[in-house]
């Protein structure tokens, strides 16, 4: 008896250019990160009766995925509520993210004594 070696490659290699043989079945769905409106507080009341949470008042960041909302941030306090039957870890972390991002932003206007986000320069 003899052994030959395995042919089966797991790369498909075409010059300047590595793939795998197989395709991942589906891409990540894109997450959409907005401040809540209004018309989303009932959305935010569900998500934290799912989750066995109460939430505290707004305002709030929210996290959807095609047009269904998965996750909640409160700004003012920082607690969040997220879809318990759907994987948010990546959302969540964008939520904190983006309040992180607010608080800096907000920390940045604070400290140069303006209540404008823009300045206003002259046009030439």
């Amino acid at each position: 008896m003899f052994h030959l070696p395995s042919t089966k490659r797991t790369t498909i290699h075409i010059e300047g250019l590595e793939r795998p043989l197989v395709e991942p079945d589906a891409l990540p769905e894109p997450v959409l990160v907005r401040r809540a409106t209004a018309g989303d507080h009932a959305q935010v009341r569900t998500l934290a009766s799912l989750d066995s949470r109460r939430m505290s008042d707004g305002p709030y960041l929210v996290a959807e995925i095609a047009d269904e909302m998965i996750a909640a941030m409160s700004l003012s306090s920082g607690e969040v509520v997220a879809d318990p039957f759907r994987r948010t870890r990546d959302a969540v972390a964008l939520l904190r993210l983006r309040a992180e991002q607010i608080a800096q932003r907000e920390r940045e206007l604070a400290n140069t004594g303006s209540g404008h986000p823009l300045k206003l320069v002259a046009a030439s």
